[in-house]
């Protein structure tokens, strides 16, 4: 055993020797020619790409591939016509319904007094597109109730019926007059009848100033009543009321009607505001006894973005109409209107400009303060056109197109174009650049027009190809150009 340890350690030395002298001595240059092999292949791959070109540059025109109809298929290209701008998506605001400011009406009485009657119901049908459509209460009684809210009423129609004294006071006050003038004049008449000299001059003249101040009594009467605006009827009524007084002949429905003051409807619509009973007494004259408004028609009003009222503006009177939709009735037909006026003012909290306008009512779906969604088709600019997502190269933050020649079907030009707006797989670029573009001189190209043929599928490899071989021409350029002349060797004659 005290032998058998040295030579165990003299073996493991000399094989750690061999492992850490020999194994490097053959390993070194089998990696060596694995490493030579792998370059002469990669330079031969390189050499047969290279050879093996998909495009070249056409000489004659700027950022301009010649591509042969075999590599097409290689490359997988497609190609598409370019197509006239699509409609730009609806500009949607966000507003409420409204009572038409211009159609209420506001009923009062024009005299003080007792409110005796209130109108019946009578109307069991309201006007919608020219026919005639159950009204929502029309299963009423017309004898069972009074006027209420939300009736429909016609003009002309009885709403109330006032007792005022001061009507009564009026009106008699003219009867008193026209019965003064008559008789004051018949005294006339009977002394200028009479023997000249029988009835004292002054007496006469009296008699004259006496009659003239009935004319004015009367006049003034009848013309107060006028500004009350009685009618020419109810007018000839009192005045022949007065000649049955002077008859002896009392008409008893005169004094039934004598204080009565009917309050009638000026205009078609509904009710959309009742303030008097039975019993009450109307004592002011800024009190609206009913509010009527015609609800055909809604105002709406609405609220646009500071960034869009310039879209909304340049609308012309034509464009202007607008399409109402009901957040609580998304399914609801939608409904047309116009936009009237936009709001000079911008509310500093929301940034949004007022947009005023109406909507069609008349078939009465609509409600007073409604949440709607008015949408706003904008007009497609002249100078647009259309083409597919996939057509637009992005390339060192600009935006490229490849477009065919017309005249050569193997040639491709590379255009800048400047994207404005996209809608599902359809971008619309502008034919002129904007403002900001304009000092962009990779902008300033021929604009793309309806029927152009353009590369939908390739373009990216397309790119890469005209970015490789310009660089490769471009560094060709430069090597010719540092290389000093050769010196020319001169004949020596000696």
């Amino acid at each position: 055993m005290r032998f058998a340890k040295p030579i165990f350690q003299g073996v493991m030395t000399i094989a750690i020797f061999a492992v850490v002298v020999l194994v490097p001595v053959k390993l070194v240059p089998m990696v060596q020619q694995w490493i030579e092999d792998r370059e002469a292949a990669g330079t031969l791959h390189a050499k047969k790409v290279q050879d093996e070109k998909l495009a070249e540059l056409a000489g004659d025109q700027a950022d301009t591939l010649i591509v042969p109809e075999d590599v097409h298929k290689t490359l997988g290209m497609t190609i598409e016509q370019v197509q006239t701008a699509v409609a730009p998506e609806p500009l949607k605001l966000d507003g409420s319904l409204h009572l038409l400011a211009n159609s209420i009406v506001h009923v009062r009485s024009r005299f003080f007094g007792d409110v005796v009657e209130v109108g019946p119901y009578e109307d069991p049908v309201v006007p919608v597109d020219g026919a005639e459509v159950p009204n929502s209460r029309a299963h009423e009684s017309r004898s069972t109730r009074q006027l209420q809210f939300g009736d429909f009423v016609r003009k002309g129609q009885l709403l109330a019926v006032v007792w005022s004294k001061d009507l009564g006071e009026k009106k008699s006050e003219l009867v008193d007059a026209i019965s003064k003038l008559e008789t004051d004049r018949n005294q006339l008449e009977q002394y200028l009848k009479t023997e000249p000299g029988v009835v004292p001059r002054k007496q006469i003249i009296d008699a004259r100033r006496v009659v003239e101040a009935d004319s004015i009594a009367r006049d003034r009467a009848r013309r107060t009543l006028v500004s009350w605006r009685l009618t020419d009827e109810e007018i000839d009524a009192i005045e022949k009321e007065a000649e049955g007084v002077r008859g002896g002949r009392i008409n008893p429905d005169a004094e039934k009607s004598w204080a009565r003051v009917e309050v009638r409807s000026v205009c078609d619509g509904t009710i959309v505001e009742k303030n008097l009973a039975v019993g009450d007494y109307v004592d002011n004259d800024d009190l609206d006894l009913f509010k009527i408004a015609d609800l055909s028609r809604m105002d709406v009003i609405a609220h646009a973005y500071e960034e869009d009222v310039p879209a909304l503006e340049n609308l012309s009177a034509s464009q202007r109409d607008w399409t109402i939709f009901l957040k609580a009735n998304p399914g609801l037909e939608p409904l047309r209107g116009r936009i009237d006026r936009i709001g000079n003012i911008i509310d500093p909290t929301q940034h949004t400009a007022v947009v005023m306008g109406w909507v069609d009512n008349s078939r009465g779906r609509l409600r007073v303060g409604q949440f709607i969604t008015a949408h706003i088709n904008l007009p497609t600019p002249d100078n647009e056109v259309s083409i597919p997502v996939s057509a637009l190269v992005d390339q060192d933050g600009k935006s490229f197109v490849f477009v065919r020649s017309p005249t050569d079907p193997q040639r491709f030009t590379r255009r800048s174009v400047f994207p404005v707006r996209r809608r599902g797989d359809i971008i619309s670029l502008t034919c002129r650049p904007r403002a900001q573009a304009k000092a962009d001189s990779a902008c300033q190209v021929d604009p793309l027009h309806v029927g152009d043929w353009i590369v939908t599928t390739g373009g990216l490899q397309l790119a890469a190809e005209l970015t490789n071989l310009q660089s490769q021409s471009h560094s060709a350029t430069l090597t010719v150009q540092d290389t000093p002349p050769v010196p020319v060797a001169k004949q020596n004659h000696d």
